[in-house]
């Protein structure tokens, strides 16, 4: 502080150039570079965060950002996504199809899982995912399995849902399966009645089981 006078004729140039040099060991462009190429979602935050301090400073900015990252979380939590299962070749294995592309589709069932919590903001979005896969089948569908093994929390929406859509394809002609649910949501699931609708949902069972299951029935 005492010697803060010996600054003061100084051009501006200069002292723009101190804080510059000063400023550039903040910015790790390396880092900056490794966050896009790995989640472009952590980047954006990143960016606002940089911009919201640079516009309204420090406090307003990390205040901004935060703001903006709680509201990315929402909007990623209220539309999970719905992946769509297929046999890996050579296993009894399921995983994302569209990942996967060598994956073999089950004939006549359709599998899926929500790889997020069921919740009461997202239920729709799922319900209209999987709906719209229907839809879109070519085929004739039998069978629906739904694998909530991902699915940490199942509130009572999510339940709800889960005994609506199994009521709507029980008049589509399809049958709904659930498989490899966790002990909350078993309990939930089984408030809600819906282990007498669909048959056993604990740990035990799998989409494995249950396909082979079905495409025994179908094809004795």
């Amino acid at each position: 502080m005492y010697l803060t006078g010996m600054l003061y004729n100084l051009p501006n140039v200069v002292l723009a150039a101190i804080v510059l040099v000063a400023v550039k060991g903040l910015v790790d462009i390396t880092e900056l570079c490794h966050v896009w190429r790995v989640s472009r979602f952590e980047f954006g935050v990143c960016m606002v965060a940089f911009a919201g301090v640079l516009v309204l400073g420090i406090l307003k900015g990390v205040i901004v950002a935060v703001l903006v990252s709680l509201l990315l979380l929402i909007r990623r939590a209220a539309q999970p996504h719905v992946a769509f299962l297929g046999r890996i070749p050579g296993t009894r294995s399921y995983s994302d199809i569209e990942r996967n592309r060598d994956n073999t589709a089950a004939a006549g069932a359709l599998l899926c899982r929500v790889e997020a919590a069921l919740l009461y903001f997202n239920v729709e979005h799922v319900r209209d995912a999987i709906w719209q896969r229907i839809r879109s089948t070519p085929e004739t569908l039998t069978l629906a399995v739904f694998d909530p093994s991902t699915s940490p929390t199942v509130d009572l929406a999510g339940a709800r849902m889960l005994a609506k859509l199994h009521a709507e394809l029980q008049a589509a002609g399809i049958r709904l399966r659930l498989v490899a649910a966790h002990a909350a949501v078993r309990d939930i699931l089984r408030a809600e009645g819906l282990e007498e609708s669909v048959g056993d949902f604990g740990r035990r069972s799998s989409v494995a089981d249950v396909v082979d299951e079905f495409q025994g029935r179908v094809n004795p």
